[in-house]
């Protein structure tokens, strides 16, 4: 388990979060933008937030900034999640709402999140089992840094599966969804699965 920067301030009305995984176009965008517009949970995306806290270290001057990257750097992602751990305790909106985090990986950024903040959080794991449904859904993004020929999609694939252990991040989730057939299929299972949790009463 990662150390906190901070104290922890005990929460008086605990949000509820889930925390969504999944391979290159699984589905994670749908999944949290479905909860975002139907439910009105707050999406945090962890790399959004790692770039905030280098802007605001940058704004206090270079030695600062210099400190905390290369605190970042000797930490890595888990020193962002415990930033982040902190700030869901002391945000008061955030307090009122549901949250949806997205951008995390690795089994220490998902083990982390899940000690510190227990039953409050669930782990959703979406799982595509055709990797070519990726593919497709890939070839329709603009995205320059998505490749063009499938066995190159293949191979980026599983590098970032291998980089980030993606596979031991899955063995921790509390729930697979599967995102296989319709939009309205994956909706439902969102509904049936994930809303229970984030309108349970605290």
């Amino acid at each position: 388990m990662v150390e906190l920067d901070m104290p922890l301030i005990a929460k008086q009305h605990p949000s509820k979060i889930v925390v969504v995984i999944g391979a290159l176009a699984a589905g994670k965008d749908v999944f949290a933008h479905y909860l975002q517009q139907r439910h009105s949970v707050v999406v945090v995306e962890v790399g959004a937030f790692a770039r905030r806290l280098a802007k605001e270290a940058n704004k206090t001057g270079p030695q600062l900034y210099d400190a905390s990257a290369k605190k970042m750097a000797k930490h890595g992602p888990e020193h962002v999640i415990s930033r982040l751990v902190a700030e869901i305790r002391q945000n008061d909106e955030w307090q009122a709402v549901p949250l949806v985090i997205t951008g995390v990986r690795t089994p220490a950024e998902a083990i982390t999140l899940k000690e510190q903040f227990g039953s409050d959080l669930i782990l959703a794991y979406i799982r595509v089992g055709d990797q070519s449904a990726r593919y497709d859904r890939v070839q329709q993004r603009d995205h320059l840094t998505y490749p063009d020929d499938f066995q190159e999609f293949v191979q980026q694939d599983e590098s970032l599966k291998a980089d980030f252990a993606l596979d031991n991040t899955a063995e921790l989730a509390d729930v697979v969804l599967w995102n296989n057939g319709s939009l309205d299929e994956f909706y439902r299972q969102i509904e049936a699965e994930i809303v229970p949790h984030i309108l349970e009463q605290v």
